[in-house]
């Protein structure tokens, strides 16, 4: 079994849930606070979070459920070529032009059960992020 999601489409998802998708004008950008990932974000206020180009992102991994007999978690470390602002759904290189995300980060995500080619090959977790 083979599941695909586009980055495009995973994300959607995750931001059905936003209360504001009409985009931000620059004077709201202008009041945020920008947090670099990795400081302490303002309890209950909205912010701009900014990867630097070059700085450690860890991304968990993690198996579990109740078909298996226990869990397996590892943590990765990546990090952008590149600095990136995200607010809410919107998404942004220098920090002034927002787009939607989607329209400035693509990618796949694909998840194969172990034996699904020859019974015996491992399963994999594959995530690929690219610039538009």
């Amino acid at each position: 079994m083979i599941l695909r999601l586009t980055a495009g489409a995973l994300a959607a998802l995750a931001l059905a849930g936003c209360a504001s998708f009409g985009k931000p004008g620059a004077d709201e950008l202008a009041r945020l606070p920008v947090i670099r990932f990795g400081d302490t974000a303002p309890a209950g206020q909205p912010f701009i979070l900014h990867y630097p180009a070059g700085a450690p992102l860890p991304v968990e991994a993690r198996i579990h459920g109740s078909l298996l007999e226990g869990e397996a978690r590892s943590t990765l470390t990546v990090r952008t070529r590149q600095d990136v602002y995200t607010y809410k759904q919107w998404a942004s290189l220098d920090g002034k032009n927002w787009k939607p995300g989607p329209e400035v980060i693509g990618g796949n995500f694909e998840i194969r059960v172990p034996g699904e080619q020859d019974g015996r090959n491992p399963g994999s977790m594959r995530a690929e992020f690219n610039l538009k």
